[in-house]
């Protein structure tokens, strides 16, 4: 194309834009809309991924893409100097500390130098690493379980362990940094150079690796240039240099974010999928109400030679203007929103950082300009193929309105005694541009069914199932169990009978419900072996569970004893086979057993209602009353899992009698309603000195649960008002566009004799009967769909009850009928400002 003929399509472009500035506005919005929309999904989507790559960061200690473990100096020295390493940090392994205060839970004491600490998300609040001898830098929560205000220069009195020999020392704090004692793996106290020196100078680490204490020993944590093939690029280092020592490839790099589970990455598509049809309907429909008005510029532009192509690019062209305007600031006002909402969406899941991450990967603002970008330009290929395909003798003709209206109708109205009638004028008119129409119903049921599937959602979530679910009473007083430290031996647990009887003499409480453990194993019975060596066979190389399980020889076992207090738990929905029997299962003659969790979404059922079961220790053997769902009776046990293990529940009483050590794992207490302030400040005050016990009142996870609801209802709300401004943006255009095209029909009609009034309810009417069909689209079909999607997400989740209600339905058709009225009124009062005859010669 020469540079005269694009400049000349050039100027029509711009010209063209000029000229149709209510449009261009009205494009713009929808173009913003979109882009808002979509860069609002993206940012989440991609700011969950860093936030839980975050989080399993932390979790694992640090970002080193891998680390060489049980170094002497002279290996790590070889291995830093390594090329492919481009930064390192090295921990020496000191010992850990053993005063009773840190009973339940581990507290490691390390050397590190100033890269380890960086990598490791150590940011100290006051002072830094030690370089005196007697120097320690340590978190705030082990601080606070020893009493040490948080100071440089408080003095901390540590008995330790260094490779089996008993030290006591005074250290002086050096460093305070924050850590979740929730998220990390243990406490940390690191100590200086010197301390090593002199405490471990005649500790010879080739020894220690034998003994496997591993103290004095270095870790050399490594970062390469990149996180791809982080194992082979460890073995590659050790193959070079010819050290033989264990490696790690951190695991927060193996297998993070929302990747890890496809499952993941439905809901984000799908909410793409509908904001670019939403953007579709609207965009589309305008460039299409644009092109046929303006029908007859592009047939005179076809009689002075304009090619088809070249129409087709003006339209394009024009699109490609409009989106550049609009891009900007949809990106802008998307990812600022979209960042506003990711301390929100960390109450969705245990995976997400409390301190959420921002991103900003330059793939937000690319995919999303992408996507909207093609939203765009499908809206505008077809009204740009109208605009080329019609000949210039049809463009003269051609009004968008097709003539094949009900020809029956009209000859019902042209017999009519008393005249034509408004309702049936207003009936037949709307049919008249039938693509129209579709484009606005469809938008308008779009965001209808949208509004209705989040509302009804939201109004499933069942709060007091929630609560029974995880407390059976007011309080509950537990064993953290989820640290490293695990599940406490006998001796050195908190929670005793001696503790639990002083719980229960508070006053205002009127009753207690204990949860007895002890963890087990089963020797691996040739029933157990004859059900796991058909799923061996279809494992995966890189998923050995069942072979794991064979070379153990055992399963692991997790026995828990219930007080009746807890059987309202019990939901039989998580019951697989068999029934639940209170009271025969207070006789003490029945257990509960779960499935067994082989790994991915694969489960096996080791026995079966009936069968009779007798372990090791017991003189007496149990019936199998039910079968249980793996993740049963979650909120009484310690929710973790071993692979092929399962767990047995037995009445607490007769747990007491047959199973030898076991360990009081939580205790639940009922209270009085007056009383609840005065027991829960006792709780605490008792609870105080004890680090490993958790306390949780019902209020708790009540507002656990309200957060929750509040986090959906910010998110899903805000997504149907912004596909619902895009709907009515869609009717306002279809009304206004519409009555600006017929503008000429009107004047004809009130010069032949149609009052104001008349041609007012004509139009309100055609208002109301597309409300009516919204309605009778959004009332059948779409409560269908509301129904089947509703359904479908609410029992994927936990705590909800589905209640189907009709309330989103009638408050939008009434919203509409009030808005039918409004846009209609509004826009007959702007278009009939002008004369008849001015719009009678306008129309000529």
């Amino acid at each position: 194309m020469s540079t005269s003929r694009r400049t000349g399509i050039t100027t029509i472009v711009n010209r063209s834009l000029r000229a149709n500035l209510p449009r261009n506005a009205m494009i713009v919005s929808a173009i913003i809309l979109t882009t808002l929309l979509l860069t609002s999904v993206f940012t989440m989507a991609f700011s969950i991924n860093e936030s839980m790559q975050l989080t399993k960061m932390k979790t694992a200690g640090g970002d080193y893409h891998g680390s060489f473990k049980y170094l002497t100096p002279e290996e790590a020295e070889k291995l830093r100097d390594h090329s492919s390493i481009k930064e390192y940090g090295q921990s020496v392994l000191v010992g850990r500390a053993t005063s009773d205060v840190f009973r339940g839970t581990t507290l490691e004491i390390d050397h590190i130098d100033e890269n380890e600490a960086r990598h490791s998300f150590i940011r100290f609040l006051e002072g830094g690493l030690p370089t005196e001898e007697n120097g320690i830098a340590t978190s705030t929560w082990v601080l606070d379980l020893l009493g040490v205000p948080h100071e440089v220069g408080a003095k901390v009195r540590l008995e330790l362990d260094i490779d089996g020999q008993a030290v006591t020392k005074e250290f002086v704090v050096s460093g305070v940094f924050p850590a979740d004692r929730n998220l990390s793996m243990a406490g940390m106290a690191f100590v200086s150079e010197a301390f090593v020196q002199q405490h471990l100078s005649q500790i010879d680490p080739k020894q220690t690796r034998k003994t496997g204490s591993y103290v004095n020993t270095i870790r050399l944590d490594v970062m390469f240039d990149h996180s791809f093939g982080i194992e082979k690029k460890l073995q590659k280092v050790l193959s070079d240099t010819g050290v033989d020592a264990p490696y790690g490839v951190n695991w927060a790099y193996s297998s993070v974010g929302l990747e890890e589970d496809p499952a993941n990455v439905i809901p984000f598509l799908v909410l793409i999928l509908i904001i670019m049809i939403s953007g579709y309907l609207l965009i589309y429909n305008i460039f299409h109400i644009s092109v046929v008005r303006d029908i007859k510029f592009y047939g005179l532009l076809k009689t002075i030679g304009t090619t088809p192509r070249q129409l087709k690019r003006v339209v394009s062209k024009q699109a490609n203007h409009l989106y550049l305007a609009g891009l900007p600031i949809g990106l802008a006002l998307g990812y600022g929103i979209g960042v506003g909402l990711m301390p929100l969406m960390s109450g969705f899941s245990s995976q997400v950082a409390e301190e959420t991450v921002g991103s900003g990967n330059p793939l937000i603002f690319i995919g999303a300009a992408l996507f909207a970008y093609l939203t765009v330009r499908i809206a505008a290929s077809k009204p740009g193929r109208t605009a080329s395909r019609i000949s210039p003798i049809e463009a003269v003709k051609f009004s968008g309105i097709r003539g094949n209206v009900n020809r029956s109708l009209v000859r019902k109205m042209k017999r009519s005694s008393h005249g034509a009638k408004l309702s049936r004028m207003a009936f037949a008119n709307l049919f008249r541009s039938k693509k129209k129409l579709l484009l606005m119903l469809a938008s308008l049921s779009l965001s209808i069914i949208l509004f209705s599937v989040i509302y009804t959602v939201i109004s499933s979530f069942s709060v007091n199932k929630y609560l029974n679910s995880f407390i059976t009473g007011d309080f509950v007083i537990k064993e953290d169990v989820s640290g490293r430290g695990g599940v406490p031996a006998p001796d050195d647990a908190a929670l005793t009978e001696e503790f639990s009887r002083k719980l229960k003499q508070i006053a205002g409480v009127t009753s207690m419900d204990k949860v007895y453990y002890r963890m087990a194993s089963l020797p691996l019975n040739e029933k157990i072996r004859r059900i796991i060596e058909p799923l061996s066979t279809t494992e995966s190389p890189d998923e050995s569970s069942i072979a794991w399980i064979k070379a153990k020889k055992s399963v692991d076992l997790q026995f828990h004893g219930l007080d009746p207090g807890w059987y309202e738990v019990i939901d039989p929905k998580e019951i697989v086979a068999g029934t639940f029997n209170r009271d025969k299962f207070d006789t003490g003659d029945y257990v509960l057993v779960t499935e067994a969790l082989l790994g991915s979404d694969q489960y096996a059922r080791y026995y079966q209602p009936g069968d009779s079961i007798q372990f090791d220790g017991m003189n007496k053997s149990y019936k199998v009353m039910a079968v249980l769902d793996s993740d049963a009776m979650s909120a009484a046990g310690t929710q973790f899992y071993t692979v092929g293990g399962f767990k047995v529940f037995w009445p607490a009483d007769e747990f007491v009698k047959s199973v030898k050590d076991p360990i009081l794992l939580s205790v639940t207490l009922h209270v009085d309603p007056t009383n609840l302030g005065e027991v829960e400040s006792a709780v605490k005050s008792f609870t105080a000195s004890h680090p490993s016990l958790v306390v949780k009142s019902r209020e708790d996870y009540k507002e656990e649960m309200q957060g929750f609801i509040r986090i959906f209802q910010t998110i899903g709300y805000s997504l149907s008002l912004v596909i619902g401004l895009i709907g009515l943006l869609n009717y306002i255009n279809t009304v206004m566009t519409g009555m600006w095209s017929r503008r000429g029909e009107f004047a004809i009609l009130e010069s032949i004799g149609m009052t104001r009034r008349q041609l007012r309810a004509m139009l309100v009417l055609e208002g109301l009967y597309s409300v009516f069909l919204t309605s009778l689209i959004a009332g059948t079909a779409g409560m269908g769909l509301t129904y089947l999607v509703a359904k479908g997400i609410a029992d994927g989740m936990a705590f909800t009850d589905f209640r189907m209600s009709p309330l989103p339905f009638a408050s939008l058709i009434t919203l509409l009928v009030l808005m039918a009225f409004i846009v209609t009124l509004v826009s007959y009062r702007r278009m009939s400002r002008a004369t008849i005859v001015a719009r009678l010669r306008e129309a000529e």
